[in-house]
């Protein structure tokens, strides 16, 4: 018999769980899809901790193991699928990093929920729990259930495994349906006041004609329908705002990341200003529109004129986008896929799966990629073919996109570089983008990032920028441009002394000021046998308040120190107890009494606890107080 013959009926079942579940991770990860919190990333998540969970749990694997089954299924599928051989590394890269992040948060969720039994004991005590929070620990950290009720079990509070599970999974139903209900009744909401005008226009008028990829100004254009306030009308005014639909436009509607145009439609009577350009249905083309002179009616003919400056620049980041595509799975790997996208006038935004930050030499060989094919000034072509021939031509599609029978393919000179299917508006060739610079990369969800970049006279600008900021800094430090980060470096670390300084000399005035030149621990107070030591600091931070707890505790040696500290109308505590007096006195507890009296709350250990408030003015009320609750505790 084999290994798993000899498992039990619970560890069979784990074997299985994994070994299906790094088969959709596997091939999830190979399609573009990585782990996250929303849509089908969060489903990859959850089928990818439940494996994990198992494995820690029923297997015994304390370590990463994860992604090695991951990369069994490889071996096993790669001759049938070859997209998984070529995905490999990166699937094991991502699921690495799941692992291991699955470990941090599960460690982080375990603290949460010591800490939220901590602040809800004396609900428990009453037997009410709110076990909706239990269920956001188990769905935000995957704390397992059985850890949670263990947890309680080791505070005195006890169920029944089949009455825990049931109460969890009800709460767990509670707030499904209530996200659930909220997003239904938006969804609601939107298309009856949206859809189904857009709808009864579209089938009254039919599809409108799109000429923008020829032309940016049409003559008689009609207007076929007009829209205000979400009703159909037969005429906007003048200082009217609303939806204009022509019969054929020059404008382009916002679609796959671009923006819509801007413009103006005009005859001898009549001039409005298009502020926007959208399609909410299939075929109709509105022009968000308000009229600047005379009026407007349906039946009506005029000029449509399209903003050629923001046009041309939309158009020079729409093809930048397209090429910085093609360089970051050149520099940074074929895993890469596009996971989103902006395309505006000033700026082009790309959002694209990859594992970590981009590096200095990886963003620097991006831009010099897209440079070069910008210099070679590449002709852009656009031909449109049955989305089959697109496809074996080796075109770049979506993931996620809607594609008709036929579709626009974009190729970069003879497509060796980019070729991918678009319906937007693009450069007669890649020389027209005059210049490409990346502005920021920034990670968005787990396993995506964002670029941000310019092109053509904004990033000409940039450059006049940074040089004006350069030479402000070389006049304001009276430096050498060469010498100017040396300079800062310097700057940065007597900044770092001064700061080090000042902290000292805080803490030396808070220290002196509450043992006033005593060092025996004379200035506490006692209760019942027990020091107390309580004061107001001031000009210490959060960690200057823990430093200077740690110091009037070792002074005092057994006792209770309890600091406030009030900051534009914002308080916060400190209680630190000795660890001979824990069991009778618990720190939380102190905060739990005397953090309301200020407007707040807090909890925290039986050795330390934090917390804060609002009302500055009854700071040293709470602490007059804590005098009384030690003397309660120990009584």
């Amino acid at each position: 018999m084999g290994t798993y013959e000899n498992f039990d009926e619970q560890k069979q079942f784990a074997c299985r769980v994994i070994a299906d579940h790094a088969r959709s991770t596997a091939f999830a990860i190979a399609d573009g899809i990585l782990p996250g919190n929303e849509g089908r990333s969060y489903v990859l998540r959850k089928i990818m901790r439940r494996a994990i969970y198992h494995g820690r749990e029923h297997l015994g694997f304390n370590e990463p193991f994860f992604y090695k089954v991951c990369d069994f299924v490889v071996d096993q599928m790669k001759d049938a699928y070859p997209e998984l051989e070529t995905q490999r590394e990166f699937i094991g890269k991502m699921v690495r990093l799941e692992e291991e992040r699955f470990g941090n948060t599960l460690t982080v969720g375990l603290k949460e929920l010591a800490e939220l039994i901590s602040e809800k004991q004396d609900e428990m005590s009453d037997g009410v729990f709110d076990f909706k929070e239990l269920a956001k620990l188990n769905d935000t950290y995957g704390v397992p259930k059985d850890l949670i009720r263990v947890a309680l079990e080791e505070r005195g509070f006890v169920f029944s495994e089949e009455d825990f599970i049931k109460r969890l999974d009800e709460a767990h139903k509670h707030i499904q349906v209530n996200v659930s209900e909220q997003l239904t009744l938006r969804e609601s909401i939107s298309f009856k006041i949206t859809k189904a005008i857009y709808l009864q226009i579209a089938e009254k008028v039919g599809a409108n004609q799109f000429h923008g990829y020829e032309m940016t100004q049409l003559e008689n254009a009609k207007v076929v329908a007009l829209v205000k306030d979400d009703e159909e009308v037969e005429e906007l005014k003048e200082g009217d705002e609303g939806l204009i639909v022509l019969d054929q436009t020059p404008f382009y509607a916002e679609a796959g990341g671009q923006v819509g145009d801007t413009g103006f439609l005009t005859n001898a009577e009549t001039k409005a200003k298009v502020l926007d350009t959208f399609a909410p249905v299939q075929g109709l083309i509105l022009h968000k529109s308000k009229v600047e002179k005379g009026l407007i009616k349906v039946g009506d003919t005029v000029t449509a004129t399209v903003d050629t400056e923001k046009r041309d620049a939309t158009r020079r980041n729409h093809t930048a986008t397209h090429l910085v595509h093609a360089a970051l799975k050149e520099v940074v790997g074929t895993h890469v896929k596009q996971a989103g996208s902006v395309v505006a006038p000033n700026y082009l935004r790309f959002d694209f799966t990859h594992y970590q930050p981009l590096n200095e030499t990886e963003i620097r060989e991006i831009e010099d990629l897209v440079n070069r094919h910008i210099l070679e000034n590449h002709p852009v072509n656009t031909n449109v073919m049955a989305i089959e021939e697109a496809m074996r031509t080796g075109a770049v599609a979506l993931f996620g996109e809607k594609y008709g029978a036929n579709v626009r393919v974009l190729s970069v000179g003879e497509g060796v570089f980019s070729k991918e299917l678009c319906g937007g508006t693009h450069v007669r060739a890649t020389g027209d983008i005059g210049a490409f610079k990346i502005t920021s990369d920034e990670a968005i969800a787990s396993g995506v990032r964002r670029i941000r970049a310019i092109t053509g006279f904004d990033a000409f600008e940039r450059f006049r920028e940074d040089e004006k900021l350069i030479e402000k800094s070389l006049s304001v430090l009276r430096t050498q441009r060469d010498q100017l980060p040396t300079a800062i470096e310097k700057l940065q670390e007597e900044l770092k002394r001064t700061r080090r300084e000042v902290e000292d000399l805080k803490m030396k005035i808070a220290t002196g000021a509450i043992s006033a030149g005593s060092s025996n621990g004379d200035e506490a107070k006692d209760v019942n046998g027990v020091k107390v030591v309580t004061k107001i600091v001031e000009g210490l931070d959060k960690g200057g308040m823990r430093h200077l707890s740690d110091t009037l505790l070792a002074r005092i040696k057994s006792g209770v120190v309890v600091l406030g500290r009030a900051e534009e109308d914002k308080v916060s505590f400190i209680v630190r107890v000795s660890d001979d007096l824990t069991d009778k006195i618990k720190a939380g507890k102190i905060v739990q009494e005397i953090a309301p009296i200020v407007g707040g709350r807090g909890g925290g250990k039986p050795d330390m606890a934090e917390g804060g408030g609002t009302d500055a003015a009854k700071l040293n009320d709470a602490l007059q107080a804590s005098y009384g609750v030690v003397e309660q505790m120990l009584s």
